[in-house]
């Protein structure tokens, strides 16, 4: 029996998900231009729809559950008082927001974009913009790991840094904030998520081929040895082997084991220190293409929407869903090891 939870999705596709600090409410981007909040309570309530001009394609919450943060294809970063309904702007990127992550040791956003630079955010300050830094390439996915206090980003053609959170608080305007590692993928082709593990050590990525990487921040032979990528995704129909995009992973806060989804319309749950795929979940039409687990660990929250790699004309007839899954406590907790 499932124990899916449906919610208003809203008309277009699920860019991404976040979870409030104190897991009562979730925040879906989308490409239909509206950033939603959904306040989980008694009776249930219909979403909070804010409009903005453009896909709305990051979001974030801040230190607090009133207070959020969005950018998208209009190129600006938002403040979004949620209480008040009200919003202001921050400041801008020269292209598309692709990702964002609130640092809350520190108080800071980061926003990450097309324009190939990395944007730092004190939105306490009159003048929010902290500084800007040039990247190597595109910028996709930010993932923060609070254990660890470090932040990663990926990029296109396989570039990857990763910084420490403090180096980036302790920046200034105009001066360089150097990575504490620059990475290449493991993976070959293009990298679609990045997610820190709970545990602050290391990250799973995922890309366009239908694999899964297992990679650490520590740069000894030691631990360099334990990384490793896999197949995923992938279905075999009548003698012909079909690979599917992986569009989405997350972490659980309290079990550091993964959640991947992909445009196979499955869900997968993983233990990557067993090596293993605990439970994998199907019917998740048209395609998982969002997951974000509650700081309290006990939800999922599962964006499904086309992800526009299977050259499908009539695009509406797929729709588009907004589950949650509130088994994520025992679904996710590791097998006990022989």
């Amino acid at each position: 029996m499932s124990t899916d939870v449906a919610l208003q999705p809203p008309a277009d596709g699920i860019a991404a998900l976040a979870w409030s600090p104190d897991s009562t409410r979730l925040l879906v981007a989308s490409w239909d231009s509206t950033l939603q909040l959904h306040t989980f309570s008694e009776p249930p309530t219909p979403p909070q729809i804010f409009s903005d001009p453009r896909p709305v394609l990051a979001t974030t919450f801040g230190s607090s559950a009133s207070t959020a943060y969005s950018g998208g294809v209009d190129h600006r970063v938002r403040e979004w008082d949620l209480e008040a309904g009200q919003c202001r702007v921050l400041g801008k990127h020269d292209d598309a927001v692709s990702s964002m992550a609130w640092l809350p040791a520190h108080n800071l956003l980061v926003t990450g974009s097309w324009d190939r630079t990395l944007k730092v955010w004190n939105p306490a300050l009159p003048e929010p913009l902290v500084t800007s830094l040039a990247l190597p390439e595109r910028a996709y996915t930010l993932s923060y790991a609070p254990a660890s206090d470090r932040l990663l980003l990926s990029m296109a053609h396989r570039h990857v840094l990763v910084y420490r959170g403090a180096a980036l608080a302790q920046a200034t305007p105009g001066a360089p904030v150097e990575p504490e590692s620059r990475r290449e993928s493991a993976l070959k082709m293009l990298s679609r998520t990045v997610a820190c593990m709970a545990d602050g050590k290391g990250w799973a990525s995922a890309s366009i081929e239908g694999r899964i990487a297992v990679e650490y921040f520590d740069t000894d032979a030691e631990t360099q040895a334990n990384k490793y990528a896999f197949r995923a995704h992938r279905q075999t129909v009548d003698g012909v082997d079909y690979v599917y995009p992986i569009n989405a992973i997350a972490y659980h806060p309290i079990h550091n084991t993964f959640a991947s989804g992909g445009s196979d319309a499955t869900l997968s749950i993983w233990d990557h220190t067993a090596k293993k795929r605990m439970r994998v979940f199907a019917d998740y039409a048209p395609a998982v293409s969002a997951l974000a687990f509650s700081p309290d660990g006990t939800r999922l929250a599962v964006g499904c929407s086309y992800e526009h790699d299977n050259a499908v004309k009539d695009v509406g007839r797929l729709g588009v869903r907004l589950v949650v899954k509130t088994t994520a406590l025992d679904d996710c907790k590791p097998k006990p090891r022989a």
